[in-house]
């Protein structure tokens, strides 16, 4: 029996046509539980669909065959938290699973890979399971890939103006959290988080805020991800944290109509790839 689909957003432009998937970028994101896709029009540099589902690729893949063409590039974004940063001073290639063993223990059939992060001279060292890597290869057989880390720090320091002093960023996912902190554009801080209630969330940035003496009163929280004012965890953190915004979306690029009623820092790392593999 086929898998029924459990789409959390699902939009796709009139222009969009998979007859002319070699104009489009596809960008997609695989969460532990989650699969997402974006399509960005190169000559345009337009956003143009995006998909969001609670199944996994072949699930997806079974009703979107479509994912499988040949498009001008296709940018993968692996989103689990098993991943450690390493100094680029540090880094050798050869030594990479070692790096990741250090921390993590190794899954039969897991496989390493690293992400260099453009002027930060940090690595990330990240996995992929071994069923979750067949099946990327089997519908994606030319990709690029990254850690779902590599990007947002990427971005935030590509694309957040006027960093001054500390300043914290909460990517919210499904059942996950990542959370940075930078200090002007210096990362001090990054690590992800699973979490089953909003009563997680608060504990986990509490204790951050704790342990890296952060002052909630004059230090600032930014959320990316799919939360608002009206989201449990956005009504517990303010309690605590005075200083509470949203991204704004990446001005660099434009995009379809449907996206208005999109909020611009929802599905932030699927609208901002261009930290991936660059």
């Amino acid at each position: 029996m086929a898998e029924t689909l459990r789409p959390i957003l699902n939009k796709a432009d009139e222009s969009f046509d998979v007859k002319d998937s070699l104009k489009y970028d596809l960008i997609f994101e695989m969460g532990e539980k989650t699969f997402g896709y974006s399509i960005l029009d190169v000559e345009k540099n337009k956003f143009i669909a995006l998909g969001y589902f609670r199944n996994h690729l072949a699930e997806v893949f079974n009703s979107h065959s479509w994912l499988g063409g040949q498009f001008h590039a296709v940018k993968g974004i692996i989103g689990n938290s098993r991943f450690t940063l390493v100094p680029e001073v540090l880094f050798l290639e050869s030594e990479k699973e070692s790096y990741f063993n250090f921390l993590h223990e190794r899954e039969s059939g897991e496989a390493v890979f690293s992400d260099r992060i453009e002027h930060l001279g940090i690595y990330t060292v990240y996995s992929i399971p071994g069923h979750c890597g067949k099946e990327i290869g089997r519908v994606f057989p030319k990709l690029t890939l990254c850690h779902i880390s590599s990007v947002l720090i990427g971005n935030i320091w590509m694309n957040v103006k006027n960093i001054a002093g500390r300043k914290v960023f909460l990517n919210l996912r499904e059942g996950q959290f990542d959370l940075l902190v930078f200090e002007g554009k210096q990362l001090k801080y990054c690590n992800a988080f699973h979490f089953h209630t909003p009563e997680d969330i608060a504990y986990y940035v509490i204790f951050v805020f704790e342990q890296l003496n952060l002052n909630p009163e004059e230090i600032s929280l930014t959320f990316l991800g799919n939360v608002d004012k009206f989201s449990p965890v956005f009504d517990l953190l303010f309690r605590y944290i005075r200083n509470i915004e949203f991204l704004s979306r990446n001005e660099g690029f434009s995009y379809s109509y449907l996206f208005n009623d999109v909020p611009g820092h929802f599905y932030y790392t699927l609208l901002n790839p261009s930290s991936c593999g660059s």
